[in-house]
């Protein structure tokens, strides 16, 4: 994809988004790991060309310089950061050694902060443009193993030969590597040539026009290829017996998967009759196995064994490769107001494997969700309308988009947004995900469109790859199938043919009723409550192409019809469009999108009574930083103030 962009005011902010964006600061004890930053190799043009003027009165490399200087004091001191340049000791290129002029000036690690300052100061501008070997120097510094990314700032063509083939032969190894590309203010066949390394090496290419703008254009691109799966909660660990169980309340918590068997959380009732809701989700590859992984919400019956009040398969609608959000929800919800399930002091919930060993999966890292909802009187209930009916497609058509918002990789990290058009681009094998308030009485609907470039359709054969689903509030499954009885707009699965300029997708849930939990199909059971729902785009075509697209975002119906009139109990909060129980540091809109706040100020939407919460290195903080990046123009010390902001925040 080709992103035309600013100069300056953006490394600063990419490189706190490349490193910061990607892992979890040093854990204190108490708290569980959340995961591993990225590797970063910064690859920078030492040639002469960089001494020419960006624009604002600097030059390039002083641009450059500027930038990077910003950032490399507040540099998280866990994540690995390196630097090689090339250009910088063989002045002409007939002389000899001018191809191989390229040099490690810092090896990536976690303890180089020094020599990163260093090795800024000491970049000049002076010889030749040797692309093509900078780049397989480069990816031998940052290894073969876990998330890798080369971040290219270069200001012209290649003068040892074609850089794009070698970028296809480091993409052919099949390493986990993905090479961005800033342009300086290049035209013409050098713009060509390193939008081909972008294309090739599975990543994306910006134009930086001047000095305004060389970190807008690396820090959303750093961001997504470096960051892990996001988490966040407090530590908890589960047990095989329910008698041994931890309790647990309202609010988000961290733990592994089993092997085999069950683990198993206590929940304390409030009140009886309240609902109790549980869910959970995590990241699986393409050869986990799902499908026998349950979660289940139980009673102690009068004899000491467990009754089960409800039961939901935990599940991914992804088939493709790529890494996938697997996910699932229940609660204890009965139509019999005397039920057990309903009035139990207790109630007990679990993950099972249902006798099987849970394979791939076992150890991965899940986020559970608990939200303890206020109870509705019989009376209450029998006054609120019937079921609804499954809500048919309503046409949309795409608005002018709001660009520089960055998508999240998971749920945790999801940007919450309004009703509107949104553009993005997007990675074989990425995850991105959006928040939307929806509440009682509403239905959401999002709408992917593409446009059908040659190259789009030479890459994509018959097929796009491209899947939408919508996930309730507490992660279960909400999403409508309307493929088999599309709009005559949408263009078919596997039919490419049948979409002569753009192709278009959707999807849809079910309005949020109460009435809704009571049915046993999880698209209707997910909507049961109102809250941030969360549009999950997934690209799953293995092909090395960045695909740019639109997503259009419309909440259908008025907010309140059907809201049930909920019991008074101290302590507990009725729920909302806005509860969100999944943001890493409270659900905050995304500057630039016209959003709602998102978060849920009363005790419903935090981790009641629970220790210090294990929370991101890179939640909405960092969203909120990339959007008032790309949305509003920050200046290079606007941008170091937020930056420190930030990284201070985080270690307090």
């Amino acid at each position: 994809m080709r992103n035309r962009l600013a100069i300056t005011s953006g490394l600063a902010g990419a490189l706190v988004l490349a490193v910061v964006g990607t892992g979890t600061a040093p854990a204190a004890a108490e708290e569980q790991q959340q995961g591993t930053y990225g590797r970063m190799m910064l690859v920078l043009d030492s040639s002469g060309s960089m001494k020419e003027p960006a624009g604002g009165g600097t030059t390039k490399i002083q641009a450059a310089k500027q930038a990077l200087d910003t950032v490399i004091d507040d540099l998280p001191e866990s994540a690995d950061v390196g630097m090689r340049v090339f250009g910088a000791k063989v002045f002409g290129r007939k002389q000899k050694g001018a191809c191989q002029d390229t040099q490690l000036v810092v090896e990536p690690g976690t303890g180089n902060r020094d020599d990163l300052r260093s090795a800024v100061s000491g970049y000049k501008p002076y010889g030749e443009t040797p692309i093509p070997i900078a780049l397989e120097r480069a990816a031998e510094d940052i290894g073969a193993e876990g998330k890798r990314s080369i971040v290219l700032v270069s200001d012209g063509e290649s003068t040892c030969g074609d850089p794009c083939p070698a970028a296809q032969a480091l993409a052919d190894k099949g390493i986990d590597l993905q090479i961005d590309v800033v342009g300086l203010s290049v035209s013409g066949k050098a713009r060509k040539q390193l939008e081909c390394i972008a294309e090739k090496g599975n990543g994306t290419y910006y134009d930086a026009d001047d000095a305004e703008g060389i970190g807008e254009s690396i820090s959303g691109a750093s961001q997504r290829a470096l960051r892990p799966f996001e988490f966040t909660g407090t530590p908890v660990k589960g047990t095989p017996d329910a008698a041994d169980a931890p309790t647990v309340k309202t609010g988000q918590y961290l733990d592994t998967i089993q092997t085999r068997g069950a683990r198993y959380y206590r929940f304390e009732r409030t009140a009886p009759g309240t609902t109790v809701h549980f869910g959970l989700i995590f990241e699986g590859e393409s050869e986990d196995l799902v499908s026998n992984l349950n979660a289940q919400m139980s009673v102690e019956n009068e004899s000491g064994d467990l009754t089960q009040c409800r039961r939901a398969v935990v599940q991914s609608t992804t088939h493709g490769d790529g890494s996938r959000l697997i996910f699932g929800s229940t609660h204890s919800a009965d139509t019999d107001p005397e039920a057990p399930c309903n009035t139990a002091d207790a109630l007990f919930f679990d993950t099972e494997s249902g006798g099987k060993d849970t394979g791939a999966i076992a150890g991965k890292q899940v986020q559970l969700m608990v939200y303890e909802e206020p109870p509705v009187s019989a009376a209450a209930l029998d006054a609120l309308p019937a079921q609804p009916d499954p809500p048919t497609w309503t046409d949309l058509t795409p608005g002018e988009p709001t660009a520089g918002m960055i998508p999240g990789s998971a749920i945790a990290n999801a940007p919450i947004v309004e009703d509107g058009t949104y553009s993005f681009d997007i990675n074989p094998g990425e995850n991105q995900v959006i928040g939307v308030p929806v509440g009682w009485g509403q239905h959401l609907q999002a709408q992917f469109d593409a446009r059908l470039t040659d190259e789009i359709r030479k890459e994509w054969g018959v097929g796009a790859g491209i899947e939408l689903d919508v996930i309730g509030p507490l992660g279960g499954q909400a999403t409508i199938d309307v493929r088999t009885d599309a709009p005559e707009s949408w263009c078919r699965p596997g039919l490419l043919q049948n979409c002569p300029d753009a192709w278009r997708t959707g999807t849809l849930s079910n309005v949020v009723a109460y009435r809704n939990r009571f049915d046993y199909a999880d698209a209707a059971a997910s909507t049961g409550l109102p809250g941030v729902h969360y549009v999950r785009v997934q690209y799953q075509l293995d092909e090395n192409f960045n695909v740019p697209y639109t997503l259009t975002i419309k909440t259908v119906g008025e907010d309140g019809e059907g809201e049930p009139d909920y019991e008074k109990v101290s302590g507990l909060t009725a729920p909302t469009a806005d509860l969100n129980l999944n943001a890493a540091d409270g659900a905050e809109a995304a500057e630039g999108s016209g959003g709602s706040d998102g978060s849920d100020e009363g005790e419903a939407g935090s981790a009641s009574g629970a220790d210090a919460s294990a929370k991101s290195e890179h939640g909405s903080d960092t969203l909120k930083l990339v959007a008032g990046i790309g949305g509003t123009g920050l200046g290079i010390a606007a941008l170091a103030a937020a930056a420190v902001l930030l990284i201070r925040r985080r270690r307090a």
